[in-house]
């Protein structure tokens, strides 16, 4: 098994990581290599994991085992959901139709429609999304204005974005933040064997200018909320191999301080969406936040362990081993 994930590690980015914090916590770049190699043999971190978590500099091993990693711990918490209900969370179509009440926004299916269908639909429409059923990370997306997207049935079709669906218009503080993308909260609820649902985390998930995506992978940042939905971390963003921004790069605005709106109904939407299937038992919804309340945009069965034990946002130093526990009834250590 470790084998094959070592055939499977992107070494091109482990050196490159290595080199960047050999330069952050003054060790030597083979130091750091090698001592991530150990990491991912026994804790199961990848190198994405040992960059967010700053391994480089937290070398107490009572402290590493306080951190979830993604091939030790997530694969358990994965297992928390049962198996029937994980393709009505991935595929974007076959959510849309299960969690309508909590989209907030209408849209149309082609695998379900035809020429004539999605020609009334977009006309109604000033800007649509057009989205591959499957995938993560905001690939293969496309924003189309009206005229844009007339007399593109087939190739939507051909290409498979096949969920076309109205254009969330989020609130006007969160405009302010990043105005070329709808800004996200992941927000993670797990339930227990009791059945009682904790909302585990939220992630204020920011796009930059250029993207009208909010994707790490398209350059976006994000940072950790307090549970009043306040910024009082920087933000960070894991391109180039880490960098921490106490202000927006695009428009200089500083995070720490702005107060996200209708935190409490952010909540009360992903708690409620939750209990719908109780088999889903840990799921990063990922909610937009418009004038008339909170809205779900996607559900992700795999929210992600990075993101809410990011070094830059910790106050304790400390993963959320002992939170995923308590919240997922499950023994991770």
């Amino acid at each position: 098994m470790i084998f094959r994930r070592l055939m499977t590690i992107q070494w091109k980015n482990v050196f490159g990581m290595s080199r960047a914090l050999a330069k952050r916590s003054g060790r030597s770049s083979a130091s750091v290599f090698f001592d991530f190699v150990d990491c991912y043999r026994k804790r199961g971190a990848t190198w994405f994991n040992y960059m967010n978590f700053a391994f480089d500099l937290k070398r107490d091993p009572a402290i590493r085992d306080t951190y979830a990693t993604e091939y030790k711990d997530n694969g358990v918490m994965f297992r928390c959901n049962a198996p029937e209900i994980i393709e009505s969370i991935r595929d974007k179509g076959l959510f849309n139709a299960a969690y309508r009440e909590f989209i907030g926004r209408d849209y149309i299916d082609l695998r379900k429609t035809d020429r004539e269908d999605y020609e009334r639909f977009i006309a109604r429409f000033d800007e649509v999304f057009a989205k591959p059923a499957l995938g993560c990370g905001g690939d293969g997306i496309e924003r189309l204005t009206r005229d844009e997207a007339k007399g593109q049935y087939d190739r939507l079709v051909r290409e498979g974005r096949v969920v076309v669906e109205e254009v969330v218009r989020q609130h006007s503080a969160l405009n302010a933040v990043n105005a070329s993308s709808v800004n996200t909260i992941r927000t993670c609820t797990c339930i227990n064997d009791q059945g009682d649902v904790t909302v585990l985390y939220m992630v204020f998930r920011i796009g930059r200018k250029s993207s009208f995506v909010d994707n790490m992978s398209a350059g976006g940042l994000y940072t950790k909320l307090s549970d009043d939905g306040r910024i009082i971390h920087p933000c960070y963003s894991a391109v180039g191999f880490g960098t921490v921004y106490t202000h927006h790069p695009d428009t200089n605005l500083p995070f720490v301080g702005i107060q996200l709106p209708m935190i409490d109904q952010v909540k009360e939407l992903v708690i409620r969406a939750a209990k719908k299937n109780p088999g889903t038992r840990y799921i990063g919804w990922d909610v937009a936040i418009t004038p008339d309340g909170p809205v779900i945009i996607e559900a992700n069965e795999r929210p992600g362990c990075d993101l809410p034990q990011t070094f830059a946002h910790s106050d304790t130093g400390r993963g959320l081993v002992d939170a995923y526990e308590k919240a997922l009834s499950i023994k991770l250590r």
